[in-house]
């Protein structure tokens, strides 16, 4: 045998404790020292340019070594897909509140249509009453009929007045009563004709308010496809930037 000498002995067991301590160099910081798409340890540990997140192109829990540009990249598209959240929440409701209030007016616009029907066509309105039982003795259906005829009561009331007054000896009984049923015909035509303008004013306001607000409903649909179209693209822009700068080992 051989018989090695002390320096050339010497020089054998550095190389192996060289070797040896390298070693354990090695896997002692191997998980500081990756790179893009390798596996780490701990999110947020930090390497150089790497830093250590969740996997940004993948839905399972692995963690891997990332770029400043991959995280940024991520952040980009997260940012993106909650706009497109927060908006679509946001106009859906503003939405739901216009069409809400376009169904309240057209609901009130229908009402208003047949309140305006019942007084022109249904409604019946009492011209006379029996003196004895107070119960009506003379009636009209609808607005037009009841006018005419309220009218020739009271054409016919003026003409007595204008008689009874024009009498020597004026029976002032007939005077009141002719002054009353005067009084009475002309606030039932007025009344009568306050709520038909009435109702005629709140047709004619639900028409104008269901054109406005069709109008804005109409148009707020509309802009929210072309914002969500454009929501979209620019989630699927991010998506694309983040997979070219995440490529790199994922």
């Amino acid at each position: 045998m051989k018989i090695i000498s002390t320096r050339k002995l010497a020089s054998v067991l550095l190389a192996g404790a060289l070797i040896v301590g390298g070693s354990i160099a090695v896997s002692a910081s191997a998980d500081a020292t990756g790179k893009q798409g390798t596996a780490c340890t701990k999110v947020g540990l930090k390497s150089g340019a790497y830093t250590c997140i969740a996997n940004p192109t993948s839905t399972s829990p692995k963690i891997v070594w990332a770029t400043s540009n991959c995280i940024a990249a991520q952040a980009d598209y997260q940012s993106n897909v909650g706009s497109l959240t927060s908006y679509t929440k946001n106009a859906t409701n503003a939405a739901s509140q216009a069409q809400s209030l376009l169904a309240s007016y057209q609901n009130a616009l229908t009402v208003a249509q047949t309140s305006l029907d019942a007084v022109m066509n249904k409604n019946s309105y009492t011209i006379d009453y029996d003196p004895a039982t107070r119960k009506p003795s003379n009636q009209v259906i609808g607005y037009t009929a009841a006018i005419a005829a309220y009218q020739a009561k009271l054409a016919k009331d003026q003409a007595g007045l204008a008689a009874a007054q024009a009498a020597l000896k004026g029976d002032q009984a007939t005077i009141i009563a002719y002054t009353t049923g005067i009084k009475y015909r002309q606030q039932t035509i007025d009344q009568l004709n306050r709520t038909l303008s009435r109702i005629n004013t709140t047709i004619t306001n639900d028409q104008t308010q269901i054109t406005t607000w069709t109008s804005t409903v109409n148009s707020a649909i509309a802009q929210q496809k072309q914002l969500t179209a454009q929501l979209t693209a620019a989630i699927t822009s991010a998506k694309s930037t983040r997979t070219l700068a995440c490529k790199h080992g994922l």
